[in-house]
């Protein structure tokens, strides 16, 4: 054997890149059967697995109310939340907590690039008003610097709502949740055009995963006895 190729066969081999579809999606246990539960079992399930008491602590600093007003309107907290629930949930950006950070913040990032692009927020103001809010909860301690760069060199904010122009993806300001609140998930997803499983699979398919942050997503998703 040639020294050439017994070095290349010593070498170890390079890390595998992989897809976001492969390391980014939930695999909570209740996803597979979520396609025949009526939407509010959905979303009460969505929240029950990240522990939601009431409705979430009001917004600080003052001025990301500010942000919340132009993002949502005049509408009461209850209905804002109950909305922004059920687009995870229709859209399949759902995570828990006992996941790899980067899936709970891609399935944010990914939902609010669905949701600006949907209502016709111009992509920049939207990317400044989500990541604007990002950065302001890093500052705070809430959530990591690190996650969110990550988030950012996906282009995951970016690549959603380019994908919610391109296809004309149902605004996600006006989901008439009242009306599908008693309909199983895949029904409603039907009547309001999204195709089956919610755009976030098909989206994620799309969004490559360079190998070094796929070995690491790897180890996460070990840390939490998962394999993928």
């Amino acid at each position: 054997m040639s020294q050439g190729v017994a070095e290349t066969t010593a070498r170890p081999s390079a890390p595998a890149g992989a897809t976001a579809r492969e390391l980014l999606l939930s695999s909570y246990d209740w996803e597979s059967a979520r396609e025949s539960i009526t939407l509010g079992t959905a979303v009460q399930r969505f929240r029950d697995v990240n522990g939601y008491v009431g409705l979430p602590v009001p917004a600080k600093p003052a001025f990301l109310k500010v942000f919340r007003k132009i993002i949502n309107g005049n509408r009461p907290p209850e209905e804002i939340y109950r909305v922004h629930d059920a687009s995870h949930v229709l859209t399949g950006t759902v995570f828990t907590h006992d996941e790899p950070p980067l899936v709970l913040l891609a399935g944010e990032a990914v939902e609010q690039g669905f949701y600006f692009a949907s209502r016709g927020t111009p992509r920049l103001l939207g990317w400044i008003f989500f990541y604007g809010g990002a950065f302001v909860e890093c500052a705070r301690r809430i959530a990591s610097f690190r996650q969110v760069y990550r988030g950012i060199r996906l282009g995951l904010f970016t690549r959603a709502y380019v994908y919610a122009r391109r296809t004309r993806l149902t605004n996600l300001f006006t989901i008439p949740v009242d009306q599908l609140w008693d309909v199983p998930v895949a029904e409603a997803r039907r009547r309001l055009g999204m195709p089956a499983g919610g755009p976030a699979g098909e989206l994620y398919g799309d969004v490559p995963v360079p190998p070094e942050m796929a070995e690491a997503l790897r180890r996460e998703w070990e840390g939490f006895g998962i394999r993928r």
